[in-house]
């Protein structure tokens, strides 16, 4: 069995170091990239009474929801990534659904910010550079 492990390493060595270079990377951005996104986010948008709609009016307009949309879809891919990798993969996650549209979208937010843990893990990483929590 042990040879058999040993040679799928030497079989697969330059993949594995690929995918920890890949792996140390999306750490390090992660660390650096989730206190801004989250910054970015108004205090108010997790109040059950207020819609924070997008506006896609224009060229303009319909460029940054796809913009945003593919923030959002690789942040989510990140994420699922880094739940096995090292990271913040759920918060990673979580940005990622914020940032996509989808139907239910609104739903789902106000569950997952409605999980303490979860809600203090944001507003802890929104202290980090110094932004006021969220509100609910």
């Amino acid at each position: 069995m042990l040879d058999f492990i040993n040679s799928l390493l030497v079989e697969y060595e330059e993949w594995l170091i690929i995918v920890g270079i890949v792996s140390a990377v999306v750490f390090v951005v992660s660390l650096v990239a989730m206190p801004f996104l989250l910054s970015k986010i108004p205090v108010d948008y997790f109040v059950q009474n207020k819609q924070h709609k997008t506006a896609t009016k224009g060229i303009g307009g319909l460029l940054i929801v796809v913009i945003k949309t593919s923030v959002g879809l690789v942040l989510l891919l990140a994420g699922i990534i880094m739940l096995v990798t090292p990271g913040q993969g759920i918060i990673s996650i979580l940005l990622g659904l914020f940032l996509l549209e989808f139907p239910g979208k609104r739903k789902l937010e106000l569950k997952f910010i409605n999980h303490e843990p979860t809600f203090k893990t944001l507003n802890w990483l929104r202290s980090k550079v110094n932004h006021p929590p969220f509100k609910r």
